[in-house]
């Protein structure tokens, strides 16, 4: 037995089922409906990691791109976002444009979106990124090496990822969309913050099923049974899919929830998106025209 396995005995997913569907249904929809406000959705952008992984993606395309998100901010009079994300050959571009207003750079690196390549190679392009400027790095969880319970290769991989990363905040995608169980992503989430984690990160968005409800309630309940044994905070970032207003406040919720109004920080909460902002904007002036 690795010693990563007898690191996760200690912890309990099991029968998280009738749980999960009891605080949604409930609990969490009616403190969704209470954060549903402009102040809520102010929130969420300042948590919002503002993200293009487009595959026509070019130098001008991001910089475009990043000038158009802070005319929209000073616009609506919106709070900065917490980070820019793009792929790592654009970090520079990103650290540049960014300069002096406090937006830090993020990256997806390490063979996005299927950590599928030589590990020499996934931390060759991790130090690459930071070198040009990266401050963040959202890296990918071996995913079928998970789902065949080959726990110490997980943790050795992110364990070589956050030694890569051990300058520059780390967030580890579960995918969660591709692990079939509760059980599964629980275990996943563990592993991420044992390897040392800064966030756990629901999904890509680049497969067919990304962050949902049930997905962030566990992996919420593994970041708390985590805090409550090691006293060490792992964020939460959910992504994939996360487009529109309503589900970024029902996420909001589930993490207050779970975690407690000290998660609901842009060091500890983020919101992984593309097109949320014009929702959101769309929202708040409704919100203020009644």
């Amino acid at each position: 037995m690795g010693q990563i396995t007898e690191t996760l005995a200690a912890y309990n997913g099991t029968n998280l089922d009738d749980r999960i569907q009891f605080d949604l249904d409930s609990i969490v929809e009616k403190e969704a409906r209470q954060a549903y406000c402009v102040k809520g959705l102010e929130f969420c952008v300042s948590c919002m990691d503002y993200t293009t992984l487009k595959l026509t993606d070019t130098d001008e395309s991001v910089r475009d791109f990043v000038v158009d998100m802070q005319k929209k901010l000073k616009k609506y009079e919106l709070e900065p976002v917490a980070a820019v994300c793009v792929y790592p050959q654009f970090a520079s571009i990103v650290r540049k444009e960014l300069l002096s207003t406090g937006i830090r750079t993020a990256v997806v690196a390490g063979n996005f979106p299927t950590s599928q390549s030589f590990l020499e190679i996934k931390l060759a392009e991790i130090r690459m990124a930071i070198a040009a400027g990266a401050q963040e790095v959202d890296v990918v969880i071996p995913v079928g090496d998970m789902l065949e319970k080959n726990y110490e290769k997980v943790y050795q991989d992110l364990k070589a990822k956050r030694e890569a990363c051990k300058d520059v905040l780390m967030k580890v995608i579960l995918e969660t969309g591709e692990l079939k169980d509760f059980e599964t992503i629980f275990r996943a989430s563990l592993i991420a913050a044992c390897a040392g984690a800064d966030f756990i990160k629901t999904s890509t968005g680049k497969v067919p099923v990304n962050a949902t409800p049930e997905s962030v309630y566990v992996m919420c309940e593994a970041i708390r049974q985590f805090y409550a044994q090691t006293g060490k905070k792992v964020g939460l970032k959910v992504a994939g899919g996360v487009s529109k207003a309503q589900n970024a406040i029902r996420y909001l919720a589930i993490v207050k929830h779970m975690l407690g109004q000290e998660w609901l920080n842009p060091s500890l909460f983020r919101i992984g998106a593309s097109q949320l902002m014009e929702d959101v904007v769309k929202e708040i002036k409704s919100m203020c025209q009644d």
